[in-house]
């Protein structure tokens, strides 16, 4: 799964926030990774670990709502997992209403 966010400031500059699970962990079985800055694929880097798929989908669907709501649109996302599908196209119906009520 990866799942490509961008933000446009007034100033016309460009924000990336990457989500991502092609990463493995050492210690966890499910791990995500972010990665933001300034660039689509540089800039800060975190990777989160998790021991089950339900933790991982929690904290995914977190850091979308929290992207989303802080003004970051989808720019591309691509899923063989239709759990990850799925959670990304909740986000996508919600998001016209987020919009209005701020």
């Amino acid at each position: 799964m990866i799942i490509l966010l961008r933000k446009t400031t007034p100033k016309g500059t460009h924000y990336y926030y990457t989500l991502h699970d092609r990463q493995t962990g050492l210690f966890e079985h499910y791990t995500l990774t972010t990665m933001w800055g300034s660039s689509p694929d540089g800039g800060r880097q975190k990777v989160y670990s998790f021991s089950s798929n339900r933790e991982l989908d929690e904290k995914l669907r977190q850091l979308m709502s929290r992207r989303l709501r802080s003004g970051y649109k989808v720019l591309y996302s691509y899923s063989r997992d239709a759990n990850y599908r799925a959670v990304l196209q909740e986000y996508l119906d919600v998001k016209p209403q987020h919009r209005s009520a701020n």
